[in-house]
């Protein structure tokens, strides 16, 4: 018990550690970010798909109806580490990243009522792209220079929850949501030394974006049969401010200027079926709703074209584990895998579409006994297919890591007196 307990808390610090290394996608600088699939990592080994499944082990936390399911206080920890190559006009580089990606404590008021306090990430950016050029100057000489891309960025839901069980089969939730998106873009030139002057000066340039709004998650969630779930989630795009600033180097002066705008709203369904008492399969569809107001500044200087809606489809099958507090060994891991397609939204292109095709799995082992999990997920995948449209192609490959302990705390229980 002392040394599971002592990986435990040696997983939790890991976690906790902020990025040491960062890399990330290149079809993300554009003041969308890139859309990361939420749920927790037992929805990411399924391939993000579950809002339809509602059972006593790790729920999908992108629907709120389904904490009115948890049976116990419920503390949820999760980062992933992930690894990009990219290839774009000739050039190729390979990045790195450590992200976090979930927090949330959630405990149940009464039998049919939870709340919970959570902080999810919706998207993230993060990459670092150098590349060499040479310029010809007034003398008709060429300067070698170096030539550095640096975008940085990300987004964060600070949710509060609440799900309610109406009957045994329905359940109803609803999260109000304020949302945090910062985008920053610099751009810096450096000359060789031998030919810095009064005529030759290095150069750089900031942008930096920032919205901040409210929004909120109204679920759903339906049980026709003992095998049957159906999940649906519904988001309206969210109404706050964006704040931009521009900065360049030897001058005193940032402009800066705010205008109200939004970030994007979604649509969310999704079913699962149970084949036997410990196989279940799922899927998910999600569409977005986005505006050109939800692009922020930087994207506005794209002048995009028309904006088109992104589309995920996800779909997995897993083998639950037993969570027998009697029988031990490997009855007590879930295993599970599955796919999904992505559709993105990319103002760099004149609204040019970014997609996505990849696989997952993953394993849930028992930590403690029965009430503490760790869930394990593995993502490999190839984003934009269309490499002479789009200019660019990536391979990609995350790990993702997730402390789960469902314990009775903030829970009070009525004695009972023997007859």
């Amino acid at each position: 018990m002392v040394h599971r307990i002592g990986i435990l808390i040696f997983i939790a610090f890991v976690l906790a550690i902020p990025p040491a290394f960062a890399g990330g996608s290149i079809f993300s600088p554009n003041g969308v970010g890139e859309e990361l699939p939420s749920g927790g990592v037992r929805a990411i080994g399924l391939g993000g798909a579950g809002i339809g499944l509602a059972d006593s082990m790790s729920f999908h936390s992108g629907n709120p109806a389904l904490i009115a399911f948890t049976p116990r206080t419920l503390f949820r920890m999760s980062g992933h580490i992930g690894w990009w190559g990219t290839s774009a006009d000739g050039r190729h580089d390979a990045d790195a990243e450590t992200v976090w990606r979930d927090f949330g404590l959630y405990f149940p008021v009464s039998s049919r009522w939870s709340v919970g306090i959570a902080a999810n990430p919706s998207r993230h950016v993060d990459l670092n792209t150098f590349s060499q050029r040479i310029a010809q100057f007034n003398d008709t000489n060429f300067v070698h220079y170096e030539m550095r891309d640096v975008w940085q960025g990300s987004t964060v839901d600070l949710r509060l929850e609440n799900g309610v069980r109406l009957c045994d089969k329905v359940a109803v939730g609803l999260s109000v949501v304020y949302t945090i998106l910062n985008n920053s873009s610099k751009h810096t030139i450096d000359l060789d030394q031998i030919v810095r002057s009064s005529y030759y000066l290095d150069a750089a340039s900031r942008q930096n974006e920032t919205f901040r709004g409210w929004t909120a998650d109204v679920g759903v969630h339906v049980q026709p049969t003992a095998r049957l779930g159906i999940g649906i989630v519904y988001r309206p795009r969210s109404t706050g401010e964006w704040t931009y600033e521009f900065e360049k180097s030897r001058s005193d002066s940032i402009a800066r200027h705010e205008r109200s705008g939004g970030s994007p709203g979604y649509v969310k369904a999704g079913i699962s079926y149970r084949f036997s008492p410990r196989v279940v399969g799922v899927m998910d569809v999600q569409s977005g709703q986005w505006s050109s107001d939800d692009l922020g500044a930087l994207a506005d200087v794209e002048s995009p074209g028309t904006v088109v809606n992104p589309l995920f489809l996800s779909f997995g099958v897993e083998r639950l584990p037993e969570r027998s507090a009697i029988r031990s060994g490997f009855t007590n891991w879930g295993l599970r895998s599955g796919a999904f397609y992505r559709k993105h939204y990319w103002p760099k292109r004149n609204g040019a579409v970014v997609e996505d095709v990849g696989i997952t799995f993953g394993l849930s082992a028992p930590l403690v006994a029965s009430t503490a999990y760790l869930h394990w997920a593995n993502e490999i995948g190839f984003r934009g297919l269309d490499e002479n449209k789009l200019g660019a192609k990536e391979t990609f490959f995350r790990t993702a890591l997730e402390i789960e302990v469902s314990e009775k705390w903030f829970q009070r229980t009525r004695p009972r007196i023997p007859k």
